[in-house]
């Protein structure tokens, strides 16, 4: 969410920040890669950049070979249901593109797993 990630990335330097979470100013880290590599270029291991957004098993190695990049940041996340024990299917919480009513989203140590496999066979 920056005019000129560029100089915003300079701008973060200067202050001196260690890491910068981006998607390469895109809806996902995979579609805004080829800006993360040119930050990452640009950066010369002055601050970290960190791929951000969207990223899964499917496409971790893609994102980290394209990048450059030494580290990545993903939720990891898997659906379960609430164990909620009252429910009233007439009644939705929210909008109807809203997240499953009885379910939540919990870190999933299998996904976890294995996307740290991925990056210790490519970093």
């Amino acid at each position: 969410m920056v005019h000129d990630p560029l100089v915003a990335l300079e701008t973060l330097i200067s202050l001196g920040f260690e890491r910068v979470l981006t998607s390469g100013c895109d809806s996902s880290a995979l579609e805004g890669l080829s800006l993360i590599k040119r930050l990452a270029e640009q950066a010369k291991g002055r601050i970290v950049v960190v791929p951000g957004g969207g990223i899964t098993e499917r496409n971790l190695q893609r994102i980290l070979e394209g990048s450059t990049a030494s580290e990545f940041h993903c939720s990891a996340r898997s659906a379960r249901d609430s164990g909620m024990k009252f429910r009233n299917p007439n009644v939705a919480m929210g909008a109807s593109f809203s997240a499953p009513e009885y379910s939540i989203k919990v870190a999933d140590v299998a996904k976890v797993r294995t996307l740290n496999a991925i990056a210790k066979n490519i970093l």
